[in-house]
């Protein structure tokens, strides 16, 4: 039996929290949400450390695929089938990208079906015409089947190098323009705050790989002289 990587990474997100941006990916392009994830997954596993033996455990896994693939569809058509050549995929989106009065890029989700055997991607319904994306996402798995502490862990791994990304934000750390109309946080404030509640993260991260490293060598102390 092995682990798969996406129940982990949606548990992770019952500590993100107010992450506009994602949560618009996982509401909406499920797969650039699990493959955003993805970075933060690749920096965790490291991480999860203790016991040592999780090292090993961990380092065994099949990384998961992210595919983007882009057509061109007329509008009023039905039932346009677009062949990506890539099956087996898990996890799949399509939408609309286009551009507002302003600049801005949209994107509008499509309805479609998707043939995991032959790699096609049918829009239905009438077509709203123009650039269509779709996304395909692979699941990433561990080859170890890991218990539900390993699982909490490494989801809180995940939320504690979601919590790290910004230590090098050049522009975080610029000054602001201040003046009697407009003023900002403080720079010295604003990095104060944020290394205390990364610190604070990293404390808890800590405590739950030393509480489970005891549980296990207490079990295993109970286990060989009999009581269990």
């Amino acid at each position: 039996m092995c682990t798969s990587w996406e129940e982990i990474e949606v548990r992770a997100m019952t500590y993100i929290k107010n992450d506009i941006s994602l949560e618009w990916d996982r509401e909406n392009r499920l797969p650039v949400f699990f493959n955003r994830l993805w970075a933060y997954m690749r920096e965790a596993i490291p991480a999860f450390n203790r016991p040592p033996e999780m090292l090993m455990k961990l380092a065994d896994y099949t990384a998961p695929q992210f595919e983007t693939v882009s057509a061109e569809i007329s509008a009023g058509e039905s039932d346009v089938t677009i062949q990506t050549g890539l099956q087996g995929f898990d996890t799949v989106s399509a939408g609309y990208i286009s551009t507002d009065s302003v600049g801005d890029v949209q994107y509008t989700s499509a309805e479609f079906l998707y043939n995991a055997e032959s790699g096609d991607v049918t829009i239905t319904g009438p077509t709203e015409g123009g650039t269509i994306e779709i996304d395909l996402y692979k699941s990433g798995s561990f080859s170890a089947t890991l218990n539900e502490s390993e699982k909490g862990i490494l989801a809180f791994a995940i939320y504690n190098r979601y919590e790290h990304r910004f230590d090098n934000d050049v522009l975080e750390r610029q000054a602001k323009i201040r003046d009697s109309a407009f003023t900002t946080i403080s720079e010295a404030s604003q990095t104060t705050a944020g290394t205390s509640r990364q610190r604070e993260v990293d404390r808890q991260f800590f405590d739950m790989m030393r509480a489970y490293q005891d549980n296990l060598e207490y079990l295993s102390v109970v286990k060989n002289i009999g009581l269990v």
